[in-house]
Order: structure tokens, then C-alpha cells, then sequence
């Protein structure tokens, strides 16, 4: 069974949930109680750590936290590799994203997997946009959270 925690950041209350291999779930949950696993490992609260300080606007190295991706598809894992090895502030279009995954004209597929993404910022999602605009915001509850995200990235990129 995963450990959950949920703890309040710049940008709304996230909760988290990792298993021995890594971060499995990493989702805004407005309406949450705060939630303290007190079994949490040191790794997992240094990676809280960073994420609130990411969050915050202060950038941090997020592509070392260890992923548990073991419940995605092999497209998914592979849609997430491509996304993990994206720069901070850079975007890119979802028919991007399916070139680099080995499926040139699988946007849709990528718009899938996207928008199954268990584990936000993480896994950057956030950088994906469409073709004739932002692309697709849902999993993160407003427009405005998907905008903050690129800007605090932006705004830090070396």
C-alpha cells in the first residue's frame, strides 16, 4: 500500500503518494485535509521539501526525485521520459512529444497519456502545449496553476 501525505504549497494543497520505488501520485486536491504520513521517508520529505520551494518560486532540481511508474503502459512510460528530459521553461507540442516517444502522428495518443499523468510536475506535463495554444490545463484545476507553473520556471531558467 502507498504512503499518502497532503500538504499545502504557493500554488494549492497537493497530495503525494509513493511507494518504495518512488513518487507514484502527485496531484492538486483542493478541499483535502492536511494529511502527515509520519512513516515518510526522508526521501520523500526532501522531495516535499523541494517541491514547496519549487512552488514557491524558488527552482529547484525536481528530475532526481525517484518515480514509481510501474502502473502506466508502456507508451505512458515512455510519453513521461520524453517529458522528464524537458528543460525547465521550455515548452513543447504534443506531436513533439510523440516524435521523441517513437510514434511520429500520435499527438492524440500523447494527449492521452497527458492527461492521465498520475504524477504532476514531476512528470511535467505542464510543458506540453498545443499547436494553436496552451494545450490542455484540466489536471491541474485552472488555466491560471498551468500558466504559474511555466512563468515560476521561466522566470528561473538558467
Amino acid at each position: 500500500m502507498p504512503g499518502i501525505c497532503s500538504f499545502l504549497t504557493a500554488l494549492g494543497r497537493v497530495h503525494l503518494t509513493w511507494t518504495a520505488e518512488g513518487i507514484c501520485g502527485l496531484r492538486f486536491q483542493e478541499g483535502l485535509p492536511e494529511h502527515e504520513d509520519k512513516s515518510a521517508p526522508i526521501w520523500v520529505l526532501e522531495a516535499m521539501r523541494r517541491l514547496m520551494s519549487h512552488l514557491a518560486g524558488h527552482r529547484q532540481e525536481l528530475g532526481d526525485i525517484p518515480l514509481d511508474l510501474s502502473d502506466l503502459t508502456p507508451f505512458q512510460r515512455r510519453v513521461a521520459e520524453v517529458l522528464r528530459g524537458t528543460r525547465p521553461g521550455e515548452t513543447i507540442s504534443y506531436g513533439e512529444v510523440a516524435l521523441l516517444a517513437g510514434r511520429p502522428g500520435a499527438a492524440r495518443a500523447v494527449g492521452q497519456a497527458v492527461k492521465a499523468n498520475p504524477i504532476l510536475i514531476l512528470v511535467p506535463c505542464h510543458r506540453v502545449v498545443a499547436a494553436n495554444g496552451p494545450g490542455g490545463w484540466s489536471a491541474f484545476g485552472t488555466p491560471e496553476r498551468k500558466a504559474r507553473l511555466l512563468e515560476i520556471e521561466r522566470i528561473t531558467a538558467d
